[in-house]
């Protein structure tokens, strides 16, 4: 692995800050000591700074000597996990992405003289539940100099440490949670007949939904359509007046989102009034859609990872059906997401409260984007 001595100079430092992190994680637009942290850092370094972008987000901006390329890094301030002491902790390795682009910063930020362009650096809150990506977009992070092109990284625990995934294309899927109420009419189970069983409805949608993903689609698509609740009636002896089920469904192609969305609701309230029932279906609001990278930025991302890791080790195929909220960033400009793979001999998942990031990951991470960086702005 190919790592620059500046970067590996800075280890102590990110030690510390990744310390920080993990010692004050904090719930989306909650990331009120972490938005103060980094602010702190920011300005020691000397950045032109934004402050409370959607309520708690920081940008950072170093104008050079040009205002074009404009580009934008971005990374995730939030934790995730509650754990059996009821401290939310960073389990999906947000700590890991905000170390890196503050190492990014301190490595940049000395070569300010030799830039011709800007660079924003984003420091994003609620990205595990409210969409801020959608949110600081609003607030305008990606005009005043309009942002040509976009970067974010994850460290992944399903790729092994010391990889890179990166692919051109849908990576990873929307995601669309939906809640279902079955309404029935209740009664006595001795008489069956003068009720609305809404458990027995409940039951046929949740098996109708299964076909949609089997018979409804194409085999060459990939979608997900699942129940993951299902909550109605407390005695053995009565018919609820009602079932209250929840699901979520995901897929790489935005125009197959509709279509699901839309069979869930037909398959839903039709076999429900098929029965003398009603079904009610609701899906959350702003939900993420399908990440998309395009191909001249992952084909950059390509180039630079070769360098680092070597040819072996980069993965040009792998998709996830997790999501990222990052996609409403690569709705509006190009760009490339980039998986770091950190996985261990002794596995444990993103957002298990086991999940943790070694510091050469966070040293590989820094690298990548530290040349990216490079292909811009130094020559």
């Amino acid at each position: 692995m190919k790592i620059d001595e500046k970067i590996i100079k800075l280890k102590k430092q990110m030690e510390e800050d990744k310390t920080f992190f993990w010692n004050h994680p904090e719930k989306g637009f909650e990331e009120i000591e972490t938005s103060k942290y980094i602010i702190e850092r920011l300005k020691r370094l000397g950045y032109e700074i934004r402050t409370n972008i959607a309520q708690t987000g920081v940008m950072a901006i170093l104008r050079g000597k040009t205002e074009k390329p404009c580009v934008l890094f971005r990374c995730e301030m939030d934790a995730l996990e509650m754990d059996e002491k009821g401290k939310m902790q960073h389990a999906c390795g947000h700590d890991a992405h905000m170390t890196i682009m503050l190492a990014l910063a301190e490595l940049i930020i000395k070569e300010k003289d030799k830039i011709k362009g800007t660079i924003k650096i984003l420091f994003q809150p609620a990205e595990e539940t409210s969409g801020g990506a959608k949110k600081m977009i609003e607030e305008g992070v990606l005009e005043n100099p309009k942002v040509d092109c976009v970067f974010a990284l994850h460290v992944w625990s399903e790729l092994k440490k010391g990889t890179i995934g990166i692919k051109s294309g849908p990576i990873m899927a929307s995601t669309d949670p939906f809640n279902i109420t079955v309404y029935g009419k209740e009664g006595h189970g001795a008489i069956p007949e003068k009720c609305i069983d809404p458990i027995y409805i409940a039951s046929s949608i949740v098996l109708a939904l299964q076909g949609i993903v089997g018979r409804n689609i194409s085999p060459h698509e990939t979608a997900v359509v699942g129940i993951t609740a299902i909550n109605g009636g407390n005695s053995n002896n009565k018919i609820p007046n009602k079932v209250e089920m929840k699901g979520i469904c995901r897929t790489f192609n935005n125009d197959l989102r509709d279509y699901i969305k839309n069979r869930i609701e037909e398959i839903s309230t039709n076999i429900a009034k098929s029965m003398n029932g009603r079904a009610v279906v609701t899906f959350k609001d702003d939900k993420y859609p399908a990440l998309v990278n395009s191909k001249e930025y992952t084909d950059l991302v390509e180039e630079v990872s070769k360098e680092i890791v070597g040819k072996e080790n980069i993965i040009k195929d792998y998709t996830t059906m997790c999501s990222e909220d990052f996609s409403y960033i690569l709705q509006e400009r190009n760009g490339a997401f980039i998986f770091v793979g950190c996985g261990q001999e002794k596995y444990f998942s993103q957002h298990s409260v086991d999940f943790r990031v070694d510091i050469d990951t966070v040293i590989l991470g820094t690298q990548i984007m530290y040349s990216i960086f490079k292909k811009f702005f130094v020559n």
